[in-house]
């Protein structure tokens, strides 16, 4: 009996071990990779090597020359159509069941395609006539693309086709994953809605555990910095704020455009305040030690307060403190509060 229990206790730890790596990558490259060349244009062959040791060419995307501050790269022309690809160098010696690849930013309107090849070698005749070709339907975010007939000894090449663009770098990869066969890919959903907003602290807690970075995601808090206007691309960079008095909680709204995703057509047309509590789309990221939200945000709800610069409320134990629903608060209250008729941020 005691050696049943033994085996059965055996099993069972094996199976939550297999479970347990089952949705580890066999292969990742990340940017910027441990080795890589340094190219600043988007016509060049470049080589990678990925922490695991797995050998990558690249073609057509650029890496800023190495920036440390670029943790992907970008592919896509303002001066001419072309092809760009990112293709393991040496045959890969397990089947591969799936590969994700995550990209941060993919404008579709200059895209033609997206796709898989899977051939014997990294010849051009392989590549040419690949074993298998598979369409991608490409997309911002972790796109999982099943391999139709996983099988080892094999080389990848994920190609993107790309239209004559109004810029440069419409399409941006920070990740590519290979998954052995039987292996299922966990993709972290970080994905939220305008009603479920997340707070600052939340914000930075996501930056930081690094999944799912892609997306795009609604966040909440309070302006805390006046918006400084971009006259070239007609949008503004301020700071937002879970508690408008704190000192260290905050998130840059970088580049961001107003309401409806509109541009601001001058500075004087900017309708962002500090004070104002806002509700901003966009994708977090992280520039060197700053939290932002990036380039692209919108706001999706602005409640004005007309407090141009917040300053703290005084408030003795008989005045009576209101929100701004009208509804009576307690002394402990923190936000935008309304004292003796006039708007206070505590």
């Amino acid at each position: 009996m005691k050696k049943i229990l033994r085996l059965s206790l055996m099993l069972c730890m094996m199976l939550v071990s297999t479970v347990a790596s089952a949705a580890d990558a066999y292969k990742t490259l990340t940017f910027p990779a441990p080795t890589q060349d340094a190219v600043g244009a988007y016509n060049k062959s470049w080589n990678a090597t990925g922490a695991d040791g797995q050998k990558w060419t690249i073609y057509g995307f650029n890496n800023n020359k190495n920036s440390s501050s670029w943790t992907y790269i970008k592919c896509g022309n303002k001066t001419q159509a072309g092809v760009a690809y990112i293709e393991t160098a040496v045959a890969v010696d397990k089947a591969i069941g799936n590969i994700v690849v995550t990209i941060d930013k993919f404008s579709a309107d200059y895209v033609n395609s997206v796709k898989l090849l899977v051939a014997k070698d990294t010849t051009t005749a392989s590549f040419a006539a690949p074993e298998q070709t598979i369409d991608v339907s490409a997309a911002q975010g972790d796109i999982t693309i099943p391999v139709t007939t996983p099988a080892a000894n094999k080389c990848y090449r994920l190609v993107f086709d790309c239209k004559k663009g109004t810029t440069n770098g419409f399409v941006q990869v920070s990740k590519v994953a290979l998954y052995e066969q039987g292996s299922t890919p966990t993709i972290v959903d970080i994905s939220n809605t305008k009603e479920t907003a997340y707070t600052i602290a939340k914000a930075k807690a996501l930056i930081d555990a690094g999944e799912g970075l892609a997306t795009n995601v609604y966040v909440k808090g309070i302006v805390s910095s006046k918006p400084s206007y971009s006259s070239t691309y007609k949008n503004i960079n301020y700071y937002i704020k879970d508690d408008i008095n704190s000192t260290t909680d905050s998130l840059e709204v970088y580049g961001g455009n107003g309401l409806d995703n509109k541009t601001f057509e001058d500075e004087a047309s900017v309708d962002v305040h500090e004070g104002d509590e806002v509700i901003v789309y966009g994708q977090l990221t992280k520039f060197k030690t700053t939290y932002e939200i990036n380039k692209g945000n919108y706001i999706v709800s602005l409640v004005s307060t007309g407090i141009a610069t917040p300053k703290a409320a005084v408030v003795n134990a008989n005045t009576p403190v209101y929100n701004l629903a009208g509804q009576r608060v307690s002394k402990a209250y923190k936000g935008i509060v309304v004292v003796n008729g006039k708007k206070y941020v505590k």
